[in-house]
């Protein structure tokens, strides 16, 4: 029996996909984001230049998946940290 593929939305452009096409990513106590992470609330990015700017520069702080404020500093430090890790 074939398992339904899970489709989780890029809080970068809105867009729905396939959770294995998208980065995971956490929030710590402190603030700070991690990719990955298995434990606790997540959300998902499209590996795209265009939804890690439009992650970085959203006005709005709260992040619906994730419960949480996350101040624009630090989404465009983890923009930034991706973009260069993936070589985008």
């Amino acid at each position: 029996m074939k398992r339904a593929t899970p489709i989780r939305r890029c809080v970068g452009c809105g867009e729905r996909g396939p959770q294995r096409e998208l980065l995971r990513f956490t929030q710590d106590t402190e603030g700070l984001l991690h990719s990955g992470g298995s434990l606790g609330r997540g959300a998902y990015l499209h590996p795209r230049h265009t939804c890690l700017k439009a992650f970085a520069r959203a006005r709005s702080k709260f992040i619906r998946s994730l419960k949480r404020t996350v101040s624009r500093e630090v989404r465009e430090h983890y923009a930034l940290f991706i973009e260069k890790s993936l070589g985008l």
